[in-house]
């Protein structure tokens, strides 16, 4: 029934559905309801079964009773008589059974007096006995809604129908009936008839709203929602219910005002005032957004620190990081020492987020070093240390600046062994960005291409980047492969030139070695 609304401001806002909105449970104990099995006590003779002179004698006793509210003695006669005709005390008189409508009484004395089990066996037996008895078709079929068992209540309610009924709350059962069968035309249908009938119930009409947003007909819906909310003004379902319906709508402001006047009453929840804060925030409004988060948390006995550090990641989306500072501060002072070791990771990564906001790096970067240090393996902690130094390195002299560069390094490549997809396809394309700028295409390239094969949609921008990589990286292997062949082919001429002197070395030192030998020679 419900669906996430989203507006031009690319946030992922959370909107919570108000709960649905129910039949009340008393509505078939009221006054009303007990009336209508009281004044079922008489009898139709034109369309029911018919009573003897005996039994219509014991009605008219039995009228005097009632009348004044006696019912547990009204059943202890309807029973002595029973038994009476069915055993007569008299040995000549002739031994038999009540009819229908006497069984059909019964009934009706039984529920009155709660014992349910035993009225509806009766009118199980007053059907048996005349089926197409309308009125034990309908207290049955009541007794079955003020049960809880509304699929046994359904053939009932509808073959009362049939034989002619046309009271509103045969018609609010039926539409009850048809809602949990979640048929939302019938039910509307039903419900509307209800409402005809009986224009004051409201219960009729809350029956209504809820087949109208079962069949997502939000505006029809908001405007009967409001009548109900005329009528009961302090009610917050109402108020959530008719949110959620300008939510479908896209009429988000008028949602916003909904639930503000819920604040107002101080009738707001927790999950209602985050609600708000993820409209304002997503209006781009992040002092008011700020104030409902800040509300939902003090309202909250217990925090719910996943959800408020997501609204500061929000926060932190709309360019507001001294909110977004306030709302963790916030967390902290109220939660203490109690966060989880997941929950203190994602509040120092939102604290890392706001430190770089204010360009205060240094104070990033430990911050992101402390989240590793609760989760090594944690691959998008280490992407965006990786960024940290890289950014670091841009505004440092040129010793830091590579030594930064490095850490950068270390972390991207860790962070492309990582299991999630989004994080490892990140990983890679930073490393490659990285490679890239320092003029190592070839070393860049196998890391793109693992970043579009990682990459599940939108892959237009990366596959463009890669096939420009893709070119610079073959021009640079070529100027390698050239630069290869000139060095080898030097170190070939240098070979050759080396073995030149060293044949003519060689060549030498055996002349010299000869004329030596020569010169001994003649002296002697």
């Amino acid at each position: 029934m419900f669906r996430r609304f989203f507006c031009a401001f690319p946030l992922l806002v959370t909107v919570l559905p108000a709960e649905p909105i129910q039949v009340s449970p008393e509505l078939f104990r009221t006054p009303e309801f007990r009336a209508r099995f009281v004044g079922s006590y008489g009898f139709l003779p034109e369309v029911e079964p018919k009573v003897d002179q005996e039994e219509a004698r014991l009605i008219a006793e039995l009228a005097e009773f009632l009348s004044v509210g006696r019912f547990k003695e009204a059943e202890k006669r309807l029973v002595e008589f029973i038994k009476e005709r069915r055993n007569p005390v008299d040995p000549e008189a002739e031994a038999k059974d009540v009819s229908a409508a006497l069984v059909f009484t019964l009934g009706n004395l039984y529920l009155q007096n709660g014992r349910t089990a035993d009225a509806e066996e009766s009118y199980k037996i007053a059907i048996k006995r005349f089926p197409e008895y309308r009125r034990a078709h309908k207290n049955l079929a009541m007794l079955y809604a003020r049960t809880d068992r509304l699929e046994l209540a359904k053939p009932h309610v509808m073959k009362a129908i049939d034989l002619g009924d046309a009271d509103h709350l045969s018609f609010g059962i039926l539409g009850n009936v048809l809602m949990a069968e979640e048929k939302a035309l019938e039910a509307e249908s039903a419900f509307r008839q209800a409402v005809l009938l009986n224009p004051e119930e409201s219960d009729w009409k809350v029956g209504l709203v809820r087949a109208l947003l079962l069949k997502e007909d939000w505006n029809q819906a908001a405007s009967l929602l409001q009548s109900l909310i005329d009528q009961s003004p302090d009610d917050p379902l109402l108020w959530k219910q008719q949110a959620n319906c300008y939510l479908q709508t896209d009429q988000v402001m008028r949602a916003a005002e909904n639930y503000e006047v819920l604040r107002l009453k101080g009738l707001a929840e927790e999950a209602d005032l985050n609600t708000l804060g993820d409209i304002y925030a997503n209006r781009e409004q992040p002092l008011l957004a700020l104030g409902a988060y800040l509300s939902a948390i003090r309202k909250s006995e217990v925090i719910k620190v996943d959800r408020s550090i997501k609204s500061a990641g929000y926060l932190l989306q709309l360019e507001a990081p001294d909110e977004a500072a306030k709302l963790i501060a916030e967390v902290r002072a109220k939660v203490g020492d109690s966060f989880t070791d997941p929950q203190k990771v994602e509040a120092l990564l939102v604290e890392s987020d706001v430190a770089a906001a204010k360009d205060d790096l240094a104070s990033a970067a430990d911050l992101l070093k402390k989240a590793l240090a609760l989760d090594e393996l944690n691959g998008s902690t280490q992407v965006k240390l990786g960024r940290i130094y890289l950014q670091q390195a841009a505004s440092a002299d040129e010793t830091e600046a590579a030594e930064l560069k490095s850490l950068a390094r270390v972390e991207f490549k860790k962070a492309t062994r990582n299991s999630d997809k989004r994080v490892a396809y990140s990983a890679n394309r930073e490393l490659a960005v990285m490679l890239v700028k320092n003029q190592q295409y070839l070393e860049a390239l196998p890391l793109l291409e693992e970043a579009v094969r990682l990459k599940e949609d939108n892959k237009q921008s990366i596959e463009l980047y890669l096939r420009r990589i893709q070119r610079a990286a073959e021009l640079q292997k070529k100027r390698k492969e050239r630069f290869e062949l000139e060095r080898k082919q030097k170190a070939d001429e240098l070979a050759k030139f080396d073995e030149k002197e060293k044949e003519e070395e060689a060549k030498k030192a055996a002349d010299d070695k000869n004329k030596a030998g020569d010169g001994g020679e003649d002296q002697e």
